[in-house]
């Protein structure tokens, strides 16, 4: 949720190892090329205008502090940041005490203490709500951009939730003066960075701000931006500090704990750093993440990534995302010096070298079942395939959706986007398997396969759900607030533009569909099976293979992007039960070994045997 990322990472992975701002009154057109030093009531400080990139596009200038004595750590007004996060807003700043300030955004207030170095807010997800950007009125939710799904409400357990951050731990630093608080830079765009990939981030010389989920890799928007936050050889003693104190707070607040690393229950009870200290290679990454040294730096995120690992929505090696990016354009810093780092840190290195080996060997296994799937199937279209009285439909990819095509078709300048090679994984996939399937007077059973599925957009996930149960919502927990959440959209079912009384005329229900799944099946390949199972859909096959958080992106100070499993989505069932461990069949299909000790799922795509179990569950339920 983009849930696709989990197979951007094992194309990562096989890289790898194959070795305006205008409006607002505070925003001027040009940098100041000189820093000016001022004081204020929490020291002298220097303040600089820095150039800001809105999705790549220039956008003005902004203010940012120094502090004489945080020494390289940029800090923003949370005014102003409030009004470049989200042109045309505005945030109230009142003093209402010696340290005590209460901010007003218009959709939620917060209070913050300058000397407890605490923020509080009684409903923070509202108080962090950028996605009005999309839609007036939309909750700070999921949503990746498909104009045939739109936001109508949520249902939240409780109704509100106060939420209090205590930074003084972390060495988080919060200032203010008579008419305003400062937060550094990068504490405030964590705490607004949401689902849909809005996030600031600063590199030591501009901002950049991520507007588009489509476009939410700001290496591949902006590659200079990215080698410029690699390029310094050192940090300042301050810089280290406070970013390892601010990585710790967002793994410490925001990493959604799906449920299968092996260090969750350890963060939850005493937090990332007293983690680090009490396991085993811990220490040694901890000195890496707080070293002065660039490189030390990245070859610890490079091994904190491999203790956090999740099966793919938590990854935090700059050389996995940048092989992800795959434009070539930024070179992977630790490329010519990995080795050096590797036989300093032995068991380090082993600790790698295992994820690697177990990344690949899963990736290995979902390569030989979709050869097999390709060998046992008839002849047909690359996504459909026809025996008898039953259909698969093959969907190994919840995303590559073609939103631009869609918006265009919308827009009555393009006809509505068809199957192609590019998009496999987009909704016509599945649209048109239905439609095929339920228009042939043979078929009578339609087997949705997500044996070889690694995730996706959940627009597409409620686009299904939509058509094929006339159920547009998802269930999941936020782990922050504590709260149940039922998010609810409305669906264009019949792509006609609008959603009214036409839509309840599309309907599927003459065929008996079914949803296969394997231990491939992940994130969104999970979510599915876990909806359709809840609507009281056959599920066949073999236990789905988890993932069950949305993606979160973040940056570090330096500007280096990162991925978690985010708080703000922990999927589950409708009995909210957490969906990590999978989803287990209805019906188990038998996956044999063959003569050479591998996994043998020819039963999978048994026709005859899958249409049968298929005939049988729905016969059984009339």
């Amino acid at each position: 949720m983009r849930i696709k990322q989990s197979s951007l990472l094992l194309v990562a992975v096989m890289t790898v190892t194959s070795l305006s701002l205008s409006s607002c009154s505070d925003v001027v057109d040009n940098p100041t090329v000189n820093p000016q030093p001022s004081g204020g009531d929490d020291g002298s400080f220097t303040v600089r205008q820095v150039p800001v990139s809105r999705g790549g596009n220039n956008s003005g200038t902004v203010t940012l502090r120094f502090y004489d004595d945080m020494n390289g750590v940029a800090y923003i007004s949370a005014a102003d940041f409030q009004k470049m996060i989200l042109p045309g807003s505005s945030m109230n700043v009142l003093k209402t005490g010696e340290d005590t300030y209460l901010l007003d955004n218009g959709k939620a207030t917060a209070t913050v203490n300058t000397t407890d170095e605490t923020f509080t807010s009684t409903d923070f997800m509202a108080f962090t709500n950028v996605m009005s950007q999309l839609w007036p009125g939309m909750a700070n939710v999921y949503y990746d951009g498909a104009p045939y799904i739109h936001y109508s409400s949520m249902q939240l357990t409780p109704e509100t939730s106060t939420v209090t951050f205590d930074m003084k731990g972390y060495g988080i630093d919060l200032r203010g003066d008579d008419g305003a608080v400062y937060f550094p830079f990068t504490t405030l765009a964590d705490l607004y960075s949401d689902l849909y990939y809005h996030l600031a981030a600063f590199n030591g010389e501009r901002v950049f701000i991520i507007t588009d989920n489509s476009h939410s890799s700001i290496v591949e928007v902006d590659p200079d931006f990215t080698q410029k936050a690699f390029s310094a050889e050192k940090r300042s003693a301050q810089q280290a500090a406070y970013s390892y104190g601010e990585l710790c707070f967002v793994i410490d607040h925001f990493y959604g704990m799906p449920g299968r690393s092996s260090l969750e229950s350890s963060i939850k009870a005493n937090g990332l750093d007293a983690t680090l200290d009490a396991i085993q290679n811990g220490p040694d990454v901890k000195r890496l993440l707080q070293s002065t040294v660039t490189n030390d730096y990245l070859y610890g995120l490079t091994c904190l990534h491999m203790l956090l690992d999740d099966d793919g929505h938590t990854i935090l090696s700059p050389s996995l995302l940048l092989s992800i990016a795959g434009n070539g354009e930024v070179e992977d810093p630790l490329s010519e010096v990995k080795g050096q780092y590797d036989e300093k840190f032995p068991e380090l290195a082993m600790l790698q070298e295992a994820w690697y080996i177990g990344i690949l060997s899963r990736g290995s296994i979902a390569e030989e079942r979709s050869t097999l799937r390709s060998e046992l199937m008839p002849e047909g279209d690359d996504y459909y395939r026809k025996s008898g009285n039953t259909a698969y439909c093959l969907y190994d990819q919840f995303g590559y959706t073609d939103f631009d095509g869609w918006h265009a078709y919308y827009e009555g300048k393009a006809p509505m986007p068809s199957v192609t090679k590019k998009y496999q994984g987009e909704l016509v996939v599945v649209l048109d398997a239905l439609k095929r399937a339920s228009t042939d007077p043979e078929v009578e059973n339609l087997v949705i396969d997500l044996s070889c599925n690694s995730g996706g957009s959940l627009d597409v996930v409620m686009a299904i759900t939509s058509l094929i149960g006339n159920q547009c919502k998802f269930y999941s927990e936020n782990t922050l607030t504590g709260q149940q959440q039922i998010i609810y959209y409305d669906m264009d079912r019949n792509f006609d533009g609008r959603v009214d009384a036409a839509d309840e005329d599309v309907s599927f229900d003459g065929l008996n569909v079914a949803i296969l799944t394997s231990r491939t099946s992940f994130s969104c390949g999970n979510l599915l099976p876990s909806l359709m199972k809840d609507m009281g859909f056959l599920i066949i096959g073999e236990r789905s293979g988890g993932g069950a958080c949305a993606v979160q992106n973040f940056c570090t100070p330096e500007g280096m992007q990162y991925q978690i499993s985010s708080y703000r989505g922990r999927l589950t069932n409708d009995r909210w039960q957490n969906i990590d461990g999978g989803i287990e069949p209805n019906v188990p299909i038998t996956v044999g070994t063959t003569e050479d000790g591998t996994l043998d799922y020819s039963s999978f795509y048994d026709f005859k045997l899958v249409g049968d179990i298929i005939s049988k569950w729905y016969a059984d339920r009339k």
